[in-house]
């Protein structure tokens, strides 16, 4: 069976125009989930992508082509001296520089602040939190007002294996949560113990959205992939502003979307989604689009059909197809990234990041309608990247499952 997050279980108790998908001479690994990998500038073949909505992208200007096809620039890592038990993300507060939030698998958020670890946890809510698989607590998003509101919210599978959204809220102490704090905003049953989804992150329009997988097991057994009515296999909308908060179901057709983030910049949607048993896809949704996005899961596993029956009745013409795909040839697990909008790197502006957790590729693709290239300095260099993380500069992370963490630098 092959599961993506068996990065929980073996590791460490562990691609708008153009779709590239690379095929390389290494042999398939048996991790399982999609990764959404960049192609190399060889050995690719296309296939058409159609934008949300079912319409053709349309064509990048020439001054964009000519960035798309610019190599990216060589970076080199820093790694962080601090070590963590098997963390999942890393992020900071809106307009904080001086402190990363590091999330642990286990049930912990630690603090590292002007460059050193606090001995005292942020929050610890091991407790609660179960730790099979894929489960655990998996990440965490401070509200765009945090520093008025102090509230911030995790997304974790409880002791039951049910996934739940919680908003905390800081205690008096900046560095310390208030655990008393605990309010319940979203509880999705999960019916297995992986493609449980995890992260949350804020929209440009303030809203809360939520990944959350098909609900587990192998091949979508409970066909939630094109089932409109669950909220399993989508990207949830959630107005927190509101009592009760309300949940609106904004893209479907996703296996396990573990990692996905807004560029800071433009707004658009980059999602990585964990394939099957053969390819791994990076989504893409423009600036703004309306909900109702459908990326063909459990029909097709990125634009090759998976279930026949399911893609006989699914409107090839209605569906969203990835940006970029690569085959397990090449990877296993998809990580996805970020669009890098920091100050240090400058020629890397612009350009998606995203990883294999399996092989420890990592490319950087400009645009949904670009190129994927290597990022010369990082590619190959991490092993198990579970996370790409963002601090408040907009500088970019390595979040290793095995416990390092690293920055990308010029």
């Amino acid at each position: 069976m092959r599961r993506w997050l068996a990065i929980f279980v073996t590791a460490a108790i562990i691609a708008g125009v153009v779709v590239i998908a690379i095929v390389a001479s290494r042999p398939a690994q048996n991790a399982s989930a999609s990764s959404a990998t960049g192609a190399s500038p060889t050995g690719a073949t296309a296939s058409p992508s159609i934008a949300p909505g079912g319409a053709a992208s349309a064509t990048t200007t020439s001054a964009a082509a000519r960035a798309a096809a610019a190599a990216p620039p060589a970076v080199k890592l820093h790694k962080l001296p601090q070590t963590f038990k098997r963390p999942v993300y890393l992020t900071a507060a809106p307009g904080d520089t001086t402190r990363l939030f590091v999330v642990e698998k286990g049930g912990t958020i630690r603090i590292v602040k002007d460059g050193a670890k606090l001995s005292a946890p942020f929050l610890d809510i091991r407790a609660k939190v179960s730790t099979g698989t894929e489960q655990g607590l998996l990440s965490m998003a401070f509200a765009p007002d945090y520093a008025t509101s102090g509230f911030f919210y995790v997304d974790y599978t409880n002791t039951s294996g049910t996934t739940r959204v919680v908003r905390y809220k800081v205690s008096g102490n900046p560095d310390v949560a208030d655990a008393g704090s605990a309010h319940v905003v979203l509880s999705v049953h999960q019916p297995y113990a992986n493609h449980n989804g995890g992260q949350l992150q804020f929209g440009p329009d303030g809203r809360l959205y939520v990944g959350l997988g098909d609900g587990g097991s192998e091949g979508d057994p409970n066909h939630y992939g094109q089932n409109r009515s669950t909220l399993l296999a989508k990207i949830l909308r959630l107005n927190v502003n509101v009592s009760p908060v309300r949940v609106q179901k904004y893209a479907m057709g996703l296996r396990n979307p573990w990692r996905f983030s807004f560029d800071s910049k433009t707004g658009a949607l980059w999602i990585g989604d964990v394939g099957q048993d053969r390819w791994e896809e990076i989504d893409y949704l423009r600036p703004g689009a309306p909900a109702g996005a459908n990326f063909g899961w459990s029909a097709y596993e990125g634009t090759h059909v998976y279930n026949s029956a399911i893609a006989a009745r699914v409107h090839k013409s209605s569906l969203t197809w990835p940006v970029a795909q690569y085959s397990h040839s090449v990877g296993d697990v998809v990580t996805g990234g970020y669009v890098y909008r920091g100050s240090a790197i400058p020629g890397l502006r612009g350009w998606y990041l995203f990883a294999d957790f399996a092989t420890a590729r990592l490319w950087a693709k400009h645009g949904p309608g670009g190129g994927m290239r290597r990022l010369p300095g990082a590619d190959g260099k991490v092993a198990q990247i579970s996370s790409f993380g963002q601090d408040a500069d907009g500088e970019l992370y390595l979040v290793s499952l095995a416990g390092s963490i690293s920055k990308i630098v010029p």
